[in-house]
């Protein structure tokens, strides 16, 4: 129990930190367009307190349920996945189908997806795990078929890179042979390399690149170039909070850019205090899931795990340019509803496996 709530007391730190990130590249932006200085952190704060009650719900959940209703939940959230392409269901923001608008809620089900789709690896792969055939693991990739289409349409390929490394992980620890993995990895690869040339604007991320000597970032896009000044800007013990020039100018700086944000504002200081968190973070997951002995919770905490290291990686790969750019929040700091919540029901999960072992 020792170890859930060392989890719990970072990911609350992570989250706080986040407030004050959102707020210094925000209030700006929301002053000027929404005459409304607070109307990001309000919004995120609302999502937080929500988060954290929800944490505890799916706390009292028993984990049984949890298996025996994984397939039912999968198809749930996948017929959520393409509600969006409804009219007066889903929102389409600047040609992008991400979310589903209730009037009174929006969120975007990619997000409660990767919850789904974790405890059904877990199911699945706990219940098949002696005798897992190839039929076993292409019932597998035809699901991951069905959610990568909708992604191509909404268009949102960076949550299928998310989603492919995610799985390849999880199947990798749960000791499948490395000999089918790595054809189905190629595979795999190849679609997705093949579906990132059939859009213009995605072609043009790729072509961005250009590896110089000296020359960063690698990826040179408009917000991977005004990220850079901020970062170069911040040096090592930053700007100071809110008084950051460059953060007018990058996109999504409270989104997906946040991170050059509290590196510029911050310095380097506050980047080394955010990734030390995120170590400490994986680390508990990381001790808790190697100490599990039943292999559907084992495999619940490496899905977790998988999804959290890879859109970490992700997301600050993209913000030094070192990757294209990808429309990942940062886990617990980026502002976003569905994100947050979502990443505070992987904690109550963590919570309730933490708590059996008492």
């Amino acid at each position: 129990m020792k170890r859930g709530r060392n989890i719990f007391i970072i990911s609350l730190i992570l989250s706080i930190l986040g407030l004050i990130a959102i707020f210094t590249a925000s209030w700006q932006w929301a002053y000027f367009y929404l005459n409304n200085s607070y109307y990001f952190l309000e919004h995120q704060l609302i999502y937080l307190f929500l988060g954290i009650a929800i944490c505890f719900f799916v706390y009292l959940f028993p984990l049984d349920f949890l298996r025996k209703s994984s397939l039912f939940v999968l198809i749930f959230s996948i017929i959520l996945l393409y509600c969006v392409f409804i009219n007066d269901i889903g929102r389409n923001v600047r040609g992008v189908s991400r979310w589903i608008d209730l009037g009174i809620i929006q969120f975007q089900p990619a997000s409660f997806l990767k919850i789904s789709w974790i405890i059904f690896l877990a199911s699945f792969l706990s219940k098949k795990r002696k005798d897992l055939s190839n039929l076993h693991i292409i019932w597998i990739l035809i699901f991951l078929g069905i959610i990568g289409v909708a992604f191509y349409y909404q268009p949102n390929m960076s949550m299928l890179i998310l989603f492919s490394l995610s799985t390849f992980t999880i199947l990798f620890f749960s000791n499948f042979s490395l000999k089918r993995l790595v054809p189905i990895f190629l595979l795999i690869f190849l679609v997705i390399f093949f579906l990132t040339t059939t859009a213009d604007y995605r072609e043009e991320r790729i072509k961005s690149f250009s590896f110089r000597e000296n020359k960063f970032p690698i990826f040179s896009t408009y917000q991977q170039l005004q990220a850079m000044k901020m970062i170069r800007d911040g040096g090592i013990i930053g700007k100071g909070w809110g008084r950051d020039f460059y953060k007018i100018f990058l996109p999504e700086s409270y989104n997906d850019f946040i991170f050059p944000v509290i590196l510029g504002e911050g310095g380097w200081i506050a980047g080394f205090v955010l990734i030390s968190l995120y170590f400490l973070l994986i680390y508990n997951i990381f001790i808790l899931a190697i100490e599990e002995k039943d292999i559907f919770n084992y495999l619940l905490l490496t899905g977790i795990l998988s999804f959290l290291c890879w859109q970490i990686l992700l997301n600050v790969f993209m913000s030094l340019g070192f990757l294209p750019v990808m429309g990942l929040p940062l886990p617990f700091i980026s502002f976003g509803g569905s994100s947050l919540i979502s990443n505070w029901i992987k904690i109550g999960i963590i919570l309730k496996i933490s708590s059996l072992r008492r």
